[in-house]
C-alpha cells in the first residue's frame, strides 16, 4: 500500500457507518449464507480472497425477497452471477463484461457486452435491460477511469434505497490501473473528498453527472477486509423525501 496510510481507510469506514442501514441486526436469522454461497462458486468475493460477503450479507439481506433486478459488471467464468442468482432467488441477473460470454445465458441470468468505460456501450446496455436495478455491482477492470465512468453512468439506473458497490478499491493503492502520482485521480480520492465535503470530483465526470450523484447518493460505506488489501465502497440511492 504505498499511497497513504491504511488507517484513513478504517477512519472513514467508521466516520461514514460501515453497518449504516443495514440489516445486521436481524433477529432470527442466520448469516453465512452468502458467503457459503461464494465458496461453493469459487467467487473471490467470498473467504477464498476478498471477503466482501461477509459485510455485503448484511445489506442484502433485507431485500433478498424483494429485488427483482441486479446487475454485476465483470463476469470471467460466471461464479459470482451464480451466486447472485441463488441468494437472490426472485431477481434477475444482468451480467456485463467486455467478451461474450452467452454460453450463461438463462431464464434468469442474461449477459451483455459492453465496455464499462464507453458511455455509449453502457447507454445500449440500459436501454436494452432497462432501469430500476436494486443492486449493481463493479467488479469490472477496476481502473480509475473504469470505475469512475461507470459510477456515473449507472448510478442513476439504481432504485431508490438500491446499492451500487465499487470493489476493489484498493486498486487507487497501486501503482498501475491508472493511477496517477499521489492518487490525484483515484476512485479512493474520489471518496474520501466526498465523504469530507459532500462534493463528487472527478476529471472522468461531465459536471452534470458529478452534480446527479452529489444529489442521489444518500450514504457510503468502505468495506476494508483483510488488514486493508481488499476494500470496495457501498454506495446507496437517495430515497424520496
Amino acid at each position: 500500500m504505498t499511497r497513504r496510510s491504511m488507517c484513513l481507510v478504517w477512519i472513514l469506514s467508521l466516520a461514514l457507518g460501515i453497518f449504516s442501514g443495514s440489516g445486521c441486526g436481524s433477529r432470527g436469522y442466520q448469516f453465512g449464507e452468502l458467503t457459503q454461497l461464494a465458496d461453493k462458486y469459487q467467487t473471490d468475493k467470498g473467504s477464498r480472497l476478498h471477503r466482501y460477503t461477509e459485510v455485503y450479507e448484511c445489506f442484502f439481506h433485507p431485500m433478498r425477497s424483494s429485488a427483482r433486478k441486479i446487475c454485476e459488471i465483470g463476469i470471467m467464468e460466471g461464479a459470482s452471477l451464480r451466486m447472485l442468482a441463488d441468494y437472490f432467488g426472485r431477481a434477475v441477473i444482468y451480467g456485463i463484461d467486455i467478451e461474450k460470454v452467452s454460453h450463461l445465458d438463462s431464464d434468469r441470468i442474461h449477459t451483455f457486452v459492453a465496455d464499462q468505460a464507453d458511455r455509449k456501450q453502457l447507454a445500449a446496455f440500459t436501454e436494452a435491460s432497462g432501469s430500476g436495478f436494486d443492486l449493481i455491482i463493479d467488479d469490472g477492470g477496476h481502473s480509475m477511469a473504469q470505475q469512475q465512468i461507470s459510477f456515473a453512468s449507472l448510478f442513476r439506473h439504481v432504485l431508490p434505497g438500491g446499492y451500487y458497490i465499487i470493489e476493489d478499491v484498493h486498486t487507487s493503492l497501486l501503482d498501475d490501473y491508472g493511477v496517477e502520482p499521489g492518487g490525484v485521480n483515484s476512485t479512493l480520492t474520489m471518496i474520501e473528498r466526498y465523504a469530507r465535503s459532500g462534493r463528487i470530483e472527478s476529471r472522468y465526470m461531465t459536471a452534470e453527472e458529478r452534480q446527479q450523484l452529489e444529489w442521489d447518493v444518500s450514504y457510503c460505506s468502505l468495506v476494508s477486509r483483510n488488514n486493508g488489501t481488499s476494500i470496495a465502497c457501498i454506495f446507496r440511492k437517495r430515497q424520496p423525501q
